[in-house]
């Protein structure tokens, strides 16, 4: 029996008066994949749904703020041991002046614990090198990974489940 499969849209999210700034937020310790791991905030696709339409929907439900996209980063697909998963970065700037915040989420799925605004991509290497999609695909964006050297596959990690 094949595993589910599921695609994700995460969203670097950006300033427009600090461009070089970008929201990490924080995954619950209970997390099933990458417990406590620093981020981006990411959504699966609903039916239909075109990445852009995810990534203001990750702003409205997950963060509180209104964005507009505005670059596509990358995309990687990852076979993990309970799904598999197409995930792709979008970055995006706030468009209302409003300021993101976690603490207001209305999100069905993943709700993150904290936040913070970070202009250090290295901030994303510890959860880079656990597995995580989105920040390998920001950090290959950035040139500060090799892309080759991590297109494999974590299925039977002990890192992500």
């Amino acid at each position: 029996m094949a595993k589910p499969l599921k695609y994700v849209v995460a969203v670097v999210l950006r300033k427009k008066a600090a461009p070089k700034e970008f929201l990490v937020v924080k995954r619950p310790d209970d997390d099933a994949d990458l417990a406590g791991s620093w981020g981006f905030p990411a959504t699966t696709l609903k039916p239909g749904e075109l990445p852009e339409q995810a990534v203001a929907r990750i702003c409205r439900e997950k963060l509180g703020c209104k964005c507009t996209p505005k670059r596509f980063l990358g995309v990687m697909f990852q076979k993990r041991n309970s799904y598999d998963i197409f995930l792709m970065d979008i970055e995006a700037e706030i468009t209302d002046g409003s300021l993101p915040d976690v603490k207001k989420a209305k999100s069905e799925g993943t709700v993150y614990t904290d936040q913070k605004w970070s202009s250090d991509p290295n901030d994303l290497m510890v959860s880079a090198k656990h597995g995580s999609c989105c920040s390998s695909i920001f950090l290959t964006d950035q040139g500060l990974l090799d892309r080759d050297k991590w297109i494999e596959s974590l299925e039977g990690s002990d890192e992500v489940a």
